[in-house]
């Protein structure tokens, strides 16, 4: 039976149950305090599904959702309760809530509303707010791509204004902006390259694979894939892809998720199952824990199956037998994209090259109307992923083997895949024992000492594990 089915009646099974509820109970009169009963109803729809599937559920606070007058602002209580005080923040940074549910399976699909570029912030100095940016990488056939941006462009002012921690989320957060690119001098001063580039948002269908290719260095055939997203309407493309470096003869392979913020854990299975040695086939690739009522609910429904709370490592065809794996991350590493690194690490060598990842171990799921009354959906977290091993701190991110900051440590900047890029350089440096250019990987001093800034206006769904409950 597929996820797909055994969510679809767990969704059945949730609205039956809540209708029939409904029908039972007397219309009563509304006190002038209860909001109107339209947002009762919505608000209903959320706390229902919340109290049943949210991993957290325990930790809810007890809301009478007919004086909630904001659903937004009631959401948003339930995941404040899930605060933990001995990490110092909320346990749960990534469940959503939407009133555009169409817009949402856009998403999912990869289609998107962007400028075509994906940026990474830099404060220059540590008691000062100013901000740089650069791009890290174009979507092909977007606005940023026909502006003539590329990877390593720097730039530090929106509509003429430098941006700063103040300003640059209502800056960034645009529909159209003009962008000034620059180039930083020894004393830190910036010099504005001319002209400034003019970008408006378009919507498009970007493919999650960004790049793939062999790269034949020292004797040994490389693949190289550069993978930007856990889309499950792109699976079809990654098999091709690993067909491609089967038949190729590919004997290593450096995964590229610098810039994955998760998705489809399907996606990730299928990924997984592809890179692994052919001996790990059948073996545990990921666990999943639920809440109590999920537990049950699952195990009285399901009785017989043994693997009810667990996704094995897969039977491929496209399966490369490797023994070993490079990955390169960055902050935005995180999901589905961190599952591929702890997830196959029991089976096999991953060589984990870059920063340290975002830290996210846990999976969503879409829960909207099944009647279509509204376009109301939740994105809760209902799951925790566990390796084999259970060797996760899922306080922190995951750790790299060799650590490399983006654009900081780089003695030039390359287009992705190429063999000179740093990343790369360093993949290939361990995985043959020859760099691409003898000094490519000696440091120099930089003119400057920026300090990350993470950038937070991304879709809430940057760093999400979508799971299709069984």
């Amino acid at each position: 039976m597929t996820y797909y089915f055994r969510w679809a009646i767990l969704l059945f099974a949730l609205t039956t149950t809540i209708s029939s509820c409904k029908d039972d109970d007397p219309a009563p009169k509304e006190p002038e305090d209860f909001v109107d009963e339209e947002i009762q109803t919505i608000n209903k729809f959320v706390l229902d599904n919340m109290d049943f599937v949210y991993y957290w559920h325990d930790k809810m606070p007890d809301l009478d959702y007919r004086k909630e007058e904001d659903t937004f602002v009631m959401f948003d209580k339930l995941l404040a309760a899930s605060y933990d005080s001995n990490l110092e923040r909320n346990i749960d940074g990534w469940s959503f809530l939407t009133d555009d549910y169409p817009a949402l399976l856009d998403y999912f699909s990869g289609v998107r509303k962007t400028m075509g570029h994906s940026i990474r912030l830099f404060r220059l100095y540590s008691d000062k707010n100013d901000l740089i940016g650069f791009i890290e990488y174009v979507e092909p056939n977007s606005p940023a791509e026909q502006a003539g941006l590329q990877r390593g462009d720097m730039f530090y002012k929106i509509d003429d204004q430098i941006l700063s921690i103040d300003n640059y989320s209502s800056l960034l957060n645009k529909e159209s902006y003009k962008l000034t690119l620059g180039s930083l001098n020894s004393d830190f001063s910036i010099t504005a390259i001319t002209p400034s580039i003019n970008l408006t948002s378009v919507e498009l269908t970007t493919n999650p694979i960004h790049l793939s290719k062999i790269i034949e260095h020292n004797g040994s055939k490389i693949g190289y894939l550069m993978y930007k997203s856990f889309i499950h309407d792109y699976n079809d493309q990654l098999e091709t892809v690993f067909a491609n470096f089967k038949n190729e003869g590919v004997d290593n392979l450096v995964l590229d998720l610098r810039y994955n913020g998760g998705g489809s854990v399907a996606s990730a299975i299928l990924l997984g199952s592809m890179i692994a040695p052919s001996s790990a086939e059948g073996e545990v690739f990921i666990r999943t824990a639920y809440n109590k009522n999920l537990e049950q609910y699952f195990t009285k429904e399901y009785p017989n199956d043994p693997d009810l709370f667990i996704d094995r490592i897969e039977k491929n065809t496209n399966n490369l037998n490797l023994d070993r794996l490079v990955v390169l991350s960055t902050y935005k590493t995180a999901s589905a994209s961190e599952m591929i690194i702890y997830g196959l690490s029991p089976h096999m060598t991953v060589h984990h090259i870059g920063e340290q990842t975002h830290g996210k171990y846990y999976g969503s799921i879409t829960v909207n109307d099944q009647d279509k009354k509204h376009d109301w959906a939740i994105q809760p977290i209902v799951m925790r992923a566990e390796n084999k091993d259970n060797s996760i701190d899922y306080t922190v991110g995951l750790l790299p083997d060799v650590e490399r900051v983006d654009f900081l440590d780089a003695v030039e900047f390359y287009p992705l895949g190429d063999p000179k890029e740093d990343f790369l350089a360093q993949a290939l440096l361990y995985l043959t024992g020859q760099s691409p250019i003898a000094n490519q990987l000696k440091s120099k001093p930089l003119p400057f000492k920026p300090i990350n800034q993470e950038y937070k206006l991304e879709h809430p769904l940057q760093f999400d594990m979508q799971y299709q409950l069984k």
